[in-house]
């Protein structure tokens, strides 16, 4: 039977997920790539090598953001968050992105790295959040 998830369900499911898909908008459509990812305080946190998906949502801040949990196809979870992309500029917000995803990846700052094909340095890398606008959830079976 499927049923929308309360907002603290929706939350638990984002704090113990570490990837997840991201959409942006583009001037062709929709641009969708897996990103790593810590949550906390109402926020998805994440970083990125400069590039088109960094470009997209400097252009295009709104963008889209879900997770799954998927036993079966009759025993799942999806979370969808809806938000506003914001670049941390500000050293002390880079320095708590960074000790979020360096925990969120059990203290492993290789494995918060080492997603989807590019290694990029948190050092090196733009910080940003996505700060929840809406968040929605459904389940069935669970």
């Amino acid at each position: 039977m499927l049923r929308e998830l309360a907002t603290s369900e929706c939350e638990e499911i984002l704090q113990r997920h570490r990837f997840g898909r991201l959409g942006v908008r583009d001037a062709e459509g929709v641009y969708i790539v897996p990103l790593s990812f810590a949550y906390d305080d109402h926020a998805v946190f994440a970083h990125a090598p400069l590039g088109r998906k960094v470009s997209l949502m400097r252009r295009w801040p709104h963008v889209a953001f879900q997770v799954d949990e998927v036993e079966d196809a009759a025993h799942w979870r999806s979370v969808l968050v809806q938000g506003r992309f914001e670049e941390l500029r500000e050293n002390g917000e880079q320095a708590h992105a960074r000790l979020l995803l360096v925990r969120a990846f059990e203290g492993n700052p290789m494995s918060v790295t080492a997603g989807h094909g590019h290694r990029t340095h948190l050092a090196d890398a733009i910080l940003f959040r996505i700060r929840v606008e809406e968040m929605s959830g459904r389940a069935e079976g669970l």
